[in-house]
């Protein structure tokens, strides 16, 4: 049968798998900051297509990509400053919940030998050397900060390039695929813009309401630093499955220790339920609304897959491979089942 391609095609295509291999290869190292830049660009499109409706595309792109750059950044310095404010009194929380444990396993006069007393540890001391550990790191910190900035331009960069020229690429490539195929790539265009969705969209938006519910528990609580314990259920909140839950449970350890069985209740009767639960089974399904691309247990799959394999940009690719794994294994069937009726299966035996 005779190729649909030219010979100088094959050739030209030849090459340009060869420039490919030799872009990926060279530039491997900062592909996840791209593949980061270029996702998000999908997830924010449809704001360039609605301030191109008031300016051209150049400013329309770098409006958005400025938008886009003032909250992340914003949100990040605004989550550090935050930490970093309350650092002491987190490791007080953490060393009254160790020294109230020490005191319950104290070992009775009776079971331990004459003149010989409990082993008492130094936390403070434990705590000091902790502390120099991380000092010391904070050099290494530091010596990457370049690495950062170098990072951040490219993500940036990327962000903007493929806000601007990205519905041209897609348009390009859409007018070279097979009219037979165009139905399969729509769908798959259809599942990635989905799940990008959810990733980015829902994700920060279930974060940013269980923030919003959650400063009026921690004031309710009474133990202060009400916008440092809204911060971190919020942080938590973009971990699938465990989300801030993790948070209550220390908080309750935290108030059994202290015997701060008010506080013990509140946490079980209104922090679980409205702090936790009702972001991820309420305001969730109604963001999604029906845009979700896979089960979500496929999604936390992804998730935790992807971050253990991929480290931070894992977040974003794990759930997309798997979405695009599903939706091919979907038109798999379909193909299977359209040879099957063309009789395919029975050609093959004879």
């Amino acid at each position: 049968m005779k190729s649909a391609f030219a010979d100088h095609d094959r050739l030209a295509l030849l090459i340009i798998g060869v420039v490919l291999f030799l872009a990926l290869y060279a530039f491997g190292p900062i592909l996840g900051v791209v593949i980061l830049g270029v996702s998000l660009a999908v997830v924010v499109m449809p704001l360039k297509r609605w301030f191109l409706r008031y300016m051209n595309e150049g400013i329309a792109a770098l409006a958005v990509t400025i938008i886009v750059g003032g909250l992340v950044i914003g949100s990040l310095a605004f989550g550090v400053a935050i930490l970093y404010e309350n650092a002491d009194y987190l490791t007080q929380i953490i060393t009254d919940i160790y020294m109230a444990f020490v005191d319950l396993a104290i070992i009775p006069s009776g079971l331990a030998p004459d003149g010989v007393s409990a082993p008492v540890i130094d936390v403070s001391e434990m705590l000091d050397s902790q502390m120099e550990t991380i000092q010391s790191g904070f050099f290494s910190v530091v010596s990457g900060f370049l690495a950062v900035i170098f990072n951040s331009i490219i993500f940036f960069l990327a962000l903007y390039i493929f806000i601007l020229f990205g519905d041209g690429i897609w348009q390009d490539l859409l007018s070279g695929v097979p009219k037979a195929m165009e139905s399969f790539v729509r769908h798959i265009e259809e599942i990635s813009s989905n799940t990008l969705y959810s990733i980015y969209i829902v994700h920060i938006s279930t974060s940013v309401i269980t923030f919003l519910l959650a400063i009026p528990f921690f004031w309710a609580l009474g133990y202060g630093h009400i916008v440092f314990w809204s911060l971190i259920v919020a942080i938590f909140q973009l971990i699938p499955i465990i989300g801030p839950t993790l948070i209550m449970i220390f908080l309750g350890i935290y108030a059994i220790a202290m015997g701060d069985y008010r506080a013990a209740a509140l946490i079980a009767i209104i922090g679980y339920p409205v702090v936790c639960a009702v972001p991820d089974l309420l305001f969730r399904p109604i963001m999604m609304g029906k845009r979700t691309a896979i089960h979500p247990a496929i999604m936390w799959v992804g998730f935790f897959g992807g971050l253990w394999i991929m480290g931070i940009v894992g977040f974003v690719i794990g759930p997309l491979v798997l979405a695009l794994l599903v939706a091919s294994g979907r038109e798999l069937i379909v193909i299977l089942r359209r040879a099957k009726e063309n009789g395919w299966l029975e050609k093959t035996e004879v």
